[in-house]
């Protein structure tokens, strides 16, 4: 089945006029390590088409490893007089791919010169989220904190336990990978946030934890209490559906240049509105400083009206 569902797959992309193929690494859970390849092209109804076409093993993950592997795939996917059909690739911001001299791109483009490279989009708001959280301390600490609440539950089953009775909901974990998936996380703690302080509560005062347990839950019941967290909660419970809204649009099959102004104009609109939004945290009392420090990069710093900078 495998070998008829990816000949039908190649003789689409040799009919089709325009090809272009994004590829990311990625380990299974034996370790090995992998290339994953999606390809997508235009088909006879003008229509763009997306396949996932298989996992290639890979060496190593070093740009040459990851480019033998790459063309030796693509060499029996379009064959010489079809070469120029190849005008994208699009991967991850790593220097293994993006490299202007030894990057599996250049390698590819040398091969395929039509074949220019795109960084993809939604990673691109991923590092640029990151590194934005990155700059502003309190945020960093922040995101740090909530990466605590699964990691404490995920370490013991009788946590877990108690977490499932009082609060009947688990944690998500954080990727740092992807990180819109803080979504997640940020969501089911302010929403379960009362049962979450019982839960923390009954671990500390039940005397059926060890003293490492008891200190770390009651660490997390005053987490949970202070103003300052209580008010990055807030307003990441605001601002996060609007980043996974837009992690998803830049994720479309069918997407240019204007697009991508179009939605990125609106997130910055929709973000602007929250940073006029007056009540953000508890009782609105909590004055948080959001400014950038200055060595950082000159990113103009979000101005929550209502919270002074310093």
């Amino acid at each position: 089945m495998l070998s008829v569902m990816r000949e039908c797959i190649i003789g689409e992309i040799r009919s089709a006029d325009f090809v272009s193929i994004q590829a990311d690494e990625t380990m299974d859970i034996s370790t090995q390590c992998q290339l994953v390849l999606v390809i997508r092209f235009i088909d006879k109804a003008h229509h763009v088409q997306e396949r996932f076409f298989e996992f290639i093993p890979l060496q190593s993950a070093t740009a040459d490893s990851i480019a033998t592997a790459l063309l030796h795939r693509l060499s029996s996917i379009l064959p010489d007089d079809q070469k120029s059909k190849l005008i994208s690739q699009a991967y991850d911001g790593a220097s293994v791919m993006r490299g202007a001299t030894g990057g599996v791109q250049k390698k590819v483009q040398d091969v395929y010169v039509n074949a220019h490279y795109v960084h993809c989009y939604a990673h691109q708001l991923n590092l640029i989220m990151q590194q934005v959280t990155s700059h502003i301390p309190k945020v960093s600490h922040f995101f740090s904190d909530l990466a605590g609440f699964s990691s404490f539950f995920s370490r013991s089953p009788k946590r877990t336990s108690v977490l499932d009775r009082v609060v009947a909901h688990r944690l998500p974990r954080a990727s740092t990978v992807r990180w819109n998936f803080h979504i997640r996380a940020v969501n089911t703690i302010f929403e379960h946030k009362e049962d979450l302080l019982q839960c923390f509560g009954n671990i500390r005062d039940s005397g059926e934890f060890d003293p490492t347990t008891v200190r770390e839950a009651g660490g997390f019941v005053r987490l949970l209490e202070d103003d300052s967290f209580s008010f990055f909660l807030n307003l990441f419970h605001l601002i996060m559906p609007h980043v996974d809204i837009l992690y998803s649009q830049l994720q479309k099959r069918t997407i240019d240049s204007v697009f991508v102004q179009g939605i990125m104009q609106k997130f910055t609109d929709n973000i602007q509105k929250i940073s006029q939004y007056r009540e953000l945290s508890v009782e609105n009392t909590v004055a948080v400083d959001l400014s950038w420090p200055r060595n950082a990069a000159p990113w103009a710093p979000v101005n929550f009206r209502g919270y002074p900078q310093r």
